[in-house]
């Protein structure tokens, strides 16, 4: 009996600092010759900061300055489908169909499963009055949000309009 819990005690107080002991990952990316994850998640907050900087211009009516910070953001970082969305959301409320579906374009050529891309280019279909590209796009979020998603309803509930 008492090998046993000799034995016990052993295993699990091993365990238990074999576990605690490689709790803390360390930083050996620069080691491998790896970009740091810090700066990486440096850059990818300033680029969300500039998104809800944008998103904020737009809801106050300030298209151009969000455009100009878009842009800015576009040439000066890797090519996010989020930048070419917005822009292209600007130029459909701007009544600019034309630009607006290559903005679209462009997002979904970048991940051609980005579900808010698909959205707004189906709403911004229906707007023109071509719905059998909306339906396209919608058929394409269905396909995406396998368990329902907000951008899916919405929009079935604007195509059944």
């Amino acid at each position: 009996m008492l090998k046993v819990f000799l034995f016990n005690f052993l295993f699990y107080f091993l365990f238990l600092n074999f576990a605690l002991g490689n709790r803390e990952d360390p930083n050996v990316s620069n080691d491998w010759g790896l970009p740091n994850s810090d700066e990486n998640l440096q850059v990818q907050n300033i680029e969300e900061n500039d998104l809800s900087i944008a998103w904020e211009l737009i809801e106050a009516g300030e298209y151009e300055a969000s455009k100009k910070l878009l842009r800015d953001l576009m040439n000066t970082n890797t090519p996010r489908p989020e930048v070419w969305n917005i822009l292209g959301y600007i130029e459909r409320q701007l009544q600019n169909f034309e630009n607006s579906f290559e903005y679209y374009k462009n997002a979904l050529s970048i991940d051609n499963e980005y579900i808010p891309a698909h959205h707004y280019i189906a709403i911004a279909y229906l707007e023109s009055g071509d719905l059998e590209r909306a339906k396209h796009h919608f058929d394409q979020l269905d396909l995406l949000c396998l368990f329902g998603c907000e951008e899916f309803d919405n929009l079935r509930d604007a195509i059944a309009m």
